[in-house]
C-alpha cells in the first residue's frame, strides 16, 4: 500500500521539481501544459522504477517506508499499530488517467492514477485494536495482495524564500483512494491462531473492512506524502521549475 505514497510524490515532483535533461520542459503559458507533463511522466517511468537521486526520489520497486505509526478511533474502528519495514512492489506499472495544474496566481496540481496490482510486505505490531467486533492484537509479518487501486492526489504549494532564493513548498496534500480488492496473510509466531483468525476475518469481507479503514489510509498517505514532496521542492529554485516565456512583440 505504501507505494501509493510514492506515485503521488513522483508525479508532484515531476510537476514541481527540477526538470532533468531527459524530461521535456513545459512552458508555463503552454495551453497544452497538462499533456506536456503527462508525456514527461510517461517518459520518466523507467527511471522512477529504480529511483532518481538528483530529485531525491527513491526507487519505486520496491518502495520502502521504514516506520509508520497508526492511531485512530472512529465508528467500528479502534486501531493502534506500528508498521515497520514496509515494502511495496508493482507501483511502476501505474497508468495516468488525468493531470491538472492551475498556475493562475496559484500552484495547484491534481493527478489521477490507476495501479493494477500491489504486493505489500511489512512488520506489524498491533495492540488494543478492534475492527467491527473483531479484536486485533499481535506482532508479526503481514503480506498483502492488493488489486485495482485508484489514486487521486491533490496538492497546493506556495513560494518561500530561502537564502535569497525562491522555492516552492507544499501547503496541503489531499488523497482519495479506492481499492477494488485485497487479500492478506498474517504470521505471528507467538499468537498464530489469532493471526490466522484476523486474516480470515479480513479476507472474508475485504470491501467492508476497506470501507472502514479507508479514511485512515487516505490521511496516512497525505501525511507521509507532504514531507517527501517538500524535500524535493526544497532543493530546486522556483525559476528552474516552470519556464516563463515572454510574449512576442
Amino acid at each position: 500500500m505504501k507505494v501509493l505514497l510514492f506515485i503521488s510524490i513522483a508525479t508532484v515532483a515531476t510537476v514541481y521539481g527540477k526538470v532533468p535533461d531527459y524530461f521535456p520542459k513545459c512552458k508555463k503559458n503552454d495551453p497544452l501544459i497538462e499533456q506536456c507533463l503527462t508525456d514527461g511522466i510517461e517518459n520518466m517511468k523507467p527511471k522512477l522504477k529504480t529511483g532518481i537521486p538528483e530529485l531525491n526520489i527513491p526507487a519505486l520497486d520496491p518502495f520502502v517506508v521504514p516506520t509508520l505509526k497508526l492511531d485512530r478511533t472512529a465508528s467500528n474502528l479502534r486501531l493502534k499499530a506500528v508498521i515497520k519495514n514496509a515494502k511495496a512492489y508493482g507501483g511502476s506499472n501505474f497508468r495516468i488517467e488525468k493531470v491538472k495544474v492551475n498556475l493562475n496566481n496559484k500552484y495547484l496540481a491534481e493527478i489521477k492514477l490507476q495501479i493494477p496490482k500491489l504486493i505489500v510486505t511489512a512488520d506489524y505490531d498491533v495492540l488494543g485494536s478492534r475492527i467491527l467486533t473483531a479484536e486485533i492484537n499481535g506482532k508479526g509479518v503481514m503480506k498483502g495482495n492488493i488489486t485495482g487501486v485508484s489514486v487521486v492526489a491533490k496538492g497546493r504549494a506556495k513560494p518561500i524564500v530561502k537564502d535569497g532564493v525562491e522555492y516552492l513548498q507544499a501547503e496541503k496534500i489531499v488523497t482519495k483512494i479506492k481499492i477494488k480488492n485485497a487479500q492478506i496473510s498474517l504470521t505471528d509466531s507467538e499468537r498464530p491462531a489469532a493471526a490466522l483468525s484476523a486474516a480470515t476475518f479480513f479476507n472474508a469481507s475485504p470491501g467492508v473492512i476497506l470501507d472502514i479503514i479507508n479514511p485512515l489510509i487516505e490521511d496516512t498517505v497525505a501525511a507521509v506524502l507532504k514531507p517527501f514532496i517538500n524535500k524535493v521542492l526544497g532543493t530546486i529554485p522556483l525559476n528552474e521549475i516552470f519556464i516563463d516565456v515572454a510574449p512576442s512583440s
